[in-house]
């Protein structure tokens, strides 16, 4: 956001801008964005959600902004915005650059002309000899003279916004520059639990429900547990990377707990568990990416084929070697630092030495147990409205896992890997006779639990308020995803050339 003198917006809208929103409304937001930048990205929902709770009183405005000294890729992406918007189909490529922010190289821009169903060979051409280049320039010039040094940055009626980019300071900002009596209302803080019932969120998943306005029904929690999939599928690599190293940095959490109060009260299982659930905790309400959870969430979507198999390994392979890098940082710490004292520490390597000591097939079995037991807590945190209730089911149910000697991928490696540590374990050993068995479990844990029990008992799995264009996949498209599609058709028309040069030879000799 810029800090310069100039806080008014120099170049007025006019009938040439992207407009998204009716012109007689009485607000207009103008936001100079770079479609690479991690920001822009970042608060790409919240202007939707902001867009939807407005409704016809706002008109939306995009101009570009790319800092191609940070941003390589920006220009020519918002020359392919550009290109789309010649075909009539600028914002469908505004919403894939903003969810697809690691994947914008020219082969990708392509690629998403085609998902548009866009004359491929004019968008190419025009993109290659760098038709809307000049327009591009033109807005960032335009931004120049408004004082914009950075994206993103947004104009409320003219005028710059200064306050926090976030959903309800710039929706406050928003109704008292418009008047708009009915959103101010809903901010109120006595109207805010009303807002809550009332609202889907900008997925459209239920924030209430429809019989009992306190309960939900099975098809609003999978409705719920669908909108969180939605939001994990479209995190780039770089988000769930860090998420996922957060979620096993704080199940480090749960491994200190554990060894220090098995320490304090040997004699008592209850006490000696009683932190365990600290990890899951930290991981649930911090939002966090567990492997474990992955398994219930981003299979609904699968299932529903919203999304594809592959689609499903990638998230599943980051998060998992996020989570594992995570542990394994803890692990080193508690090993090499000395913050264990002796007696401590002898526990901890208690709990390695059980794990490695347990059969493969006692791994297994137990990591189901212990995935199913995670994926009932997943869903029924989706059935819970506040947060005091989320941890009541999170404690409750994660106990049950120390309690009954069973086995978390994530926590165990965690466990082991202390082994690794101090010189007592190797990590083939670790790999193959304790991570490969639970991970396993877990895996199948979850997926029979959503599988079996979440999805056959539910009807409605979609919400007609969803507001992006979601269609369900082919059936080789969800098995091999669009990107084995892709290459098959280039191949086939590289081949239909060949084929048609050949013949063209052959004629001339003739």
């Amino acid at each position: 956001m810029s800090q310069t003198e100039n806080s008014t917006l120099a170049v007025p809208v006019t009938e040439r801008d992207r407009i998204r929103g009716p012109d007689d409304a009485p607000v207009t937001l103008v936001e100079y964005g770079d479609f690479e930048c991690p920001y822009c990205g970042d608060f790409y929902p919240v202007v939707r959600r902001i867009l939807n709770r407005v409704g016809t009183q706002i008109r939306f405005v995009f101009r570009h902004f790319p800092l191609t000294q940070q941003h390589p890729r920006a220009q020519k992406a918002a020359e392919a915005a550009e290109a789309a918007g010649a075909q009539g189909r600028f914002w469908d490529m505004y919403d894939l650059l903003y969810q697809r922010q690691d994947a914008l190289a020219r082969e990708d821009l392509v690629r998403y002309a085609e998902e548009l169903d866009l004359d491929s060979r004019r968008f190419t051409d025009e993109l290659d000899r760098g038709v809307h280049e000049e327009r591009v320039r033109e807005e960032y010039r335009s931004g120049l003279q408004s004082g914009v040094t950075g994206t993103p940055t947004f104009y409320i009626n003219g005028e710059r916004y200064d306050g926090p980019h976030e959903f309800e300071p710039m929706l406050a900002a928003i109704a008292a520059v418009g008047d708009l009596s009915d959103v101010k209302q809903s901010l109120q803080v006595e109207n805010r639990e009303l807002r809550e019932t009332i609202d889907r969120s900008r997925r459209g998943a239920p924030a209430a429900g429809e019989a009992v306005r306190d309960r939900f029904s099975a098809d609003e929690i999978f409705q719920r547990v669908t909108a969180t999939a939605d939001e994990e599928m479209e995190r780039g690599t770089r988000l769930l990377f860090f998420s996922g190293l957060a979620a096993g940095l704080s199940v480090g959490a749960t491994f200190l707990a554990r060894a220090a109060m098995t320490t304090a009260y040997p004699e008592s299982v209850a006490m000696g568990n009683l932190l365990y659930p600290i990890g899951f905790v930290m991981i649930v309400i911090g939002g966090y990416q567990l492997f474990t959870e992955n398994t219930l969430t981003p299979v609904t979507l699968v299932l529903t084929r919203l999304a594809s198999v592959p689609q499903l390994f990638r998230l599943w392979a980051i998060v998992l070697a996020a989570n594992v890098i995570g542990a394994g940082v803890s692990a080193f710490l508690l090993a090499k630092t000395g913050i264990f004292e002796p007696d401590v520490a002898e526990t901890a390597y208690r709990f390695g030495e059980h794990a490695m000591h347990t059969s493969w097939s006692a791994l297994f079995y137990k990591g189901i147990f212990a995935g199913g037991l995670v994926a009932t807590m997943v869903w029924l945190v989706h059935a819970a409205r506040e947060t005091i209730s989320r941890l009541l089911i999170v404690y409750a149910i994660m106990i049950i896992i120390p309690v009954a000697d069973l086995f978390h991928c994530v926590v165990g490696a965690c466990e082991v890997l202390f082994l690794v540590f101090i010189g007592s374990a190797n990590v083939g050993t670790v790999f193959a006779d304790f991570f490969v068995p639970v991970v396993l479990g877990n895996t199948l844990g979850g997926i029979v639990f959503v599988a079996l029990v979440n999805f056959s008992m539910t009807e409605n799995r979609r919400f007609p308020e969803h507001n992006r264009n979601r269609f369900e996949l082919s059936w080789s498209e969800w098995l091999f995803g669009s990107r084995l599609r892709e290459y098959l058709r280039e191949r086939e028309q590289g081949e239909s050339s060949g084929e048609q040069a050949r013949t063209h030879s052959a004629e001339r000799r003739e």
